[in-house]
């Protein structure tokens, strides 16, 4: 009777501890998500405003440049707050970093000129065939969580044959005017 007894209340318990620890990791994965922007040309615009829960959060945003681009983009947290209720929306700690493909932090973009602990942004030229991901992280304050905003524009790297040929011109118009001063 005592052997039917423990056996039986071991295994709720170990029906209770599978449950608990499948249910924790569902609530840990759901607090990190991968974005896949895929090939990314120039021109280009790519926004988009994320939800996070509360809590602590890592987002990845994978993508890979086929040809030389330059880029500008931000993230920026959309707090939302009401008067007498308090922070429906905030993200405290938001933190940004560009990697490459050998997992090597290129920019941090906390300690960018322009970034504050709200908004953070940055720019560059990116380098063809590299495969690269930002990671977005932070905790989600308010009382539904948090949200921001990813936001990236590019825009094509001029080839070197370009530059020849503005300098060229550049040098025509000079001859030019200098020709008609001296007239």
């Amino acid at each position: 009777m005592l052997f039917t007894f423990l056996e039986s209340n071991f295994m709720n318990i170990t029906k209770s501890a599978v449950a608990l620890a499948l249910g924790l990791g569902f609530v840990v994965g759901a607090n990190a998500t991968t974005y896949d922007l895929g090939a990314v040309t120039a021109p280009s615009t790519y926004s988009d405003v994320v939800e996070v829960p509360v809590g602590s959060f890592s987002d990845q945003w994978i993508f890979d440049i086929p040809t030389a681009l330059f880029s500008g983009g931000s993230v920026s947290n959309l707090k939302i707050s009401i008067t007498n209720v308090g922070d429906l929306y905030n993200i405290s700690g938001l933190s940004v970093q560009l990697y490459d493909n050998t997992n090597t932090v290129i920019v941090n973009l906390d300690s960018t000129s322009g970034s504050s602990a709200n908004y953070k942004e940055g720019s560059g030229v990116f380098a063809p065939a590299n495969d690269y991901y930002f990671t977005v992280s932070g905790t989600g304050t308010g009382s539904l969580g948090g949200q921001y905003v990813f936001a990236v524009s590019t825009l094509p790297v001029p080839e070197p044959e370009t530059y020849a040929m503005l300098l060229a011109g550049l040098g025509i118009l000079g001859a030019v005017a200098r020709r008609r001063a001296a007239r």
